[in-house]
């Protein structure tokens, strides 16, 4: 709903919206413990809480089948758990500074006075910026931050739509536009059947 209200509300007022729908490759599998833990830590979570999340992770152990058979017990040394009812949440904190480094950059897109420039939950992450200089910048920011906590941006699944204001037209300009991720153009669509479930045309 804030996806489409931000496009709607821009677009009314002679702008253009840029919109990024970025794809993490495995970014539940790729969450590191020692970043995870200072994450949770800055949250600063009761002791109780942040023991029990510490225990649950770092004692977790699985094994694997292949061909009806089955592996030895091995320890799991990174990741949430996938299908776990926390695993959303948890991600969310992991990238949390990646949203609070987009809002204090301030270069997205707003409806009034708030800031609507990236929208995510958990592994669905989505950029709206007024721009093609901010959304550069921003996915520069992304890049940045993914090197640090080692999530996986795949600019081969990410898309980009270009939502042209309703009092303009679509011109050469806006056609022959590209962006990149990690050195590779991520392609832009005219629709788009995102998790976000927004269809633009």
């Amino acid at each position: 709903m804030v996806l489409q209200e931000t496009v709607n509300y821009d677009t009314a007022n002679e702008g253009h919206v840029f919109c990024t729908f970025l794809d993490a490759t495995k970014a539940f599998d790729r969450v590191k413990y020692f970043k995870f833990f200072n994450c949770l830590l800055d949250r600063k979570l009761p002791d109780v809480i942040f023991r029990f999340l510490c225990k649950l992770y770092t004692s977790h152990i699985t094994r694997v089948i292949k061909n009806g058979m089955l592996s030895w017990w091995f320890n799991v040394v990174n990741g949430v758990k996938q299908g776990g009812v926390l695993s959303p949440v948890l991600f969310c904190i992991y990238v949390d500074g990646l949203l609070l480094a987009i809002c204090t950059a301030g270069f997205g897109c707003f409806i009034c006075s708030m800031f609507t420039g990236i929208l995510a939950y958990a592994d669905d992450i989505a950029l709206l910026l007024p721009t093609v200089l901010a959304m550069r910048k921003m996915l520069w920011v992304c890049e940045e931050y993914a090197s640090e906590y080692y999530v996986l941006f795949n600019a081969s699944k990410s898309k980009c739509i270009i939502c042209v204001s309703r009092q303009k037209s679509m011109c050469d300009y806006l056609l022959n536009i590209k962006f990149a991720l990690t050195g590779k153009v991520i392609e832009t669509v005219k629709s788009w059947a995102s998790p976000w479930a927004y269809h633009h045309k």
